[in-house]
C-alpha cells in the first residue's frame, strides 16, 4: 500500500481526519492512501506549494539538518528545533559559505521527503488564510516557534553553528543537492 503523508497542524486534525485522512501512529503523522483522491487533500500535500517555473534562491550540495533543543516559546516544554545549515552553496547565484536559512518558503520535493522525519517542521496556518513559511511547531501545545529567535541574536541556537558549544547542535547530513528559498543568516567575521 502506497501511502502520501500530509502535513497538517494539529488544529486541523479534525479537518483532515472528516476528509477521510488516516493517521500513522508509529510516526505520528497522517496520510492517504491510494484509493483517496489527492486533490480533495491538496492544501497538505508535500511540495503542493512548489511552483516549477520559479527559481530557487538557495543551492547546496553541502547542508545539514542542524537541531537543538530549546524551550517552547509558549509553553515552555523542551522542544526540539531544526534549521538548515550549509557549508557552501549559493544564494541567488552568489556563493557562501557556513550560513544557515530561515523563514524558508519554498523546497524542492527531494528536500521536503529528507525533512519528513522532523514532523514539527511544517508550514504555519496563515490564519486560515492559506500556508505560510516553514516553521518549528511545539509537540506539546502546537506553537509555532519565532524563526529570529532563533537565528539572530548572539546566544540563539542557530545565530554562529560553527562556533557552537560543543554538543549544543547535531548535525544530520542532506543527501544530494537541495534547493529552497528562504533568508540566509551567517557570521559577519
Amino acid at each position: 500500500m502506497d501511502r502520501v503523508y500530509l502535513f497538517v497542524p494539529p488544529e486541523e486534525k479534525a479537518d483532515v481526519q472528516a476528509l477521510g485522512a488516516h493517521w500513522d501512529a508509529d510516526s505520528k503523522r497522517w496520510y492517504i492512501g491510494p484509493d483517496e483522491e489527492p486533490a480533495r487533500f491538496a492544501r497538505w500535500l508535500p511540495g503542493a506549494e512548489i511552483e516549477e517555473e520559479e527559481e530557487f534562491s538557495i543551492v547546496s550540495s553541502e547542508a545539514y539538518v542542524a537541531s537543538a533543543a530549546v524551550r517552547c516559546q509558549q509553553c515552555g516544554a523542551s522542544v526540539e528545533v531544526i534549521c538548515i545549515h550549509c557549508e557552501s552553496g549559493s544564494v541567488s547565484g552568489e556563493p557562501l559559505d557556513r550560513f544557515t536559512v530561515s523563514d524558508v518558503w519554498r523546497m524542492d520535493e527531494a528536500l521536503v521527503d529528507q525533512l519528513r522525519r522532523w514532523a514539527t517542521y511544517r508550514r504555519i496556518d496563515d490564519r486560515g488564510m492559506g500556508a505560510g513559511d516553514f516553521a518549528n511547531h511545539c509537540p506539546h501545545c502546537g506553537a509555532p516557534q519565532d524563526e529570529d529567535d532563533l537565528h539572530t541574536e548572539p546566544g540563539a541556537p542557530f545565530f554562529n553553528i560553527p562556533a557552537a558549544e560543543p554538543g549544543s547542535i547535531t548535525l544530520t547530513p542532506l543527501e544530494g543537492t537541495v534547493r529552497l528559498s528562504g533568508d540566509e543568516h551567517f557570521e559577519v567575521e
